[in-house]
């Protein structure tokens, strides 16, 4: 038996149910235009696991456009319902992950913020425009650095409380996939020895 491939499973749970549901190619769309819009939202959706996927083709259910609403929506319009579902991680976006990876992402680190930036990239899918913008990311880098200080503490002083655990195992692995992003700098980090944020 063959695996499966991700554009496949997109196919099976979402664009083959949505067709026998009854969407078709738009009127003003040609069939090779159509056909490449397919396999380009199969490719953008399989990030998606399966319970996503479904909720996703349930909501798009209502979302048929032309005048008898039975017309595929635009990408922009899935993309925006898939965002609500499953936001699409940071590491899926190319430009974001390029920008990341730029000088940008050792400033952040160098800045104290990596962390706090990444996850306003992850939400807003954009790198922060403003002085109001970066002062939010430097905010929450300092209530993040004290909320791990004080679990750390609590943990040494072997006296956590409850989710203290969990948090701590939720920032290790955040902290992983910011690093992941910063080949260079996690080599050095680790080779320093250093606990650098």
């Amino acid at each position: 038996m063959t695996e499966e491939s991700k554009r496949d499973r997109v196919r099976r749970l979402l664009i083959h149910p949505l067709e026998a549901h009854g969407f078709r190619k738009p009127g003003n769309v040609k069939l090779d235009q159509h056909d490449a819009f397919l396999v380009k939202l199969a490719d953008a959706l399989a990030y998606m696991d399966d319970p996503q996927l479904g909720a996703l083709r349930d909501m798009l259910r209502y979302r048929g456009e032309g005048k008898a609403r039975d017309a595929w929506p635009s990408m922009a319009t899935i993309a925006a319902l898939a965002e609500t579902v499953a936001p699409r991680p940071v590491e899926e976006h190319p430009t974001i992950v390029s920008w990341f990876r730029s000088a940008r992402g050792p400033q952040a680190l160098a800045e104290g913020v990596l962390l706090a930036e990444f996850l306003f990239l992850e939400k807003r899918k954009r790198p922060p425009l403003n002085d109001s913008e970066r002062r939010v990311i430097r905010e929450r880098a300092q209530d993040m650095r004290r909320e791990l200080e004080l679990r750390r503490d609590r943990l040494r002083r072997d006296m956590p409380r409850a989710g203290d655990a969990d948090w701590l195992r939720r920032y290790a692995g955040l902290e992983r996939r910011v690093m992941a992003l910063l080949p260079e700098v996690a080599a050095e980090v680790r080779k320093e020895g250093a606990e650098r944020w």
